[in-house]
């Protein structure tokens, strides 16, 4: 489109950090600290290409 727009858009985007979202005393909290997922990422590596996009869009 071209020309200026009429009306105003807005930011279209914005910088937003969960752990400002999220109260101290949330439950969420205590879990994440009890709970260590670090081995998820290598677990579930073989289900994502390579190369950054999904298969299924490929062409």
């Amino acid at each position: 489109m071209m020309g200026r727009l009429k009306s105003d858009q807005g930011q279209l985007f914005y910088e937003f950090r969960l752990s400002d979202a999220v109260p101290e005393d949330h439950l969420v909290r205590r879990i994440d600290t009890a709970l260590d997922l670090s081995w998820l990422r290598s677990e579930l590596a073989p289900h994502y290409s390579s190369w950054g996009a999904r298969r299924s869009i490929r062409s």
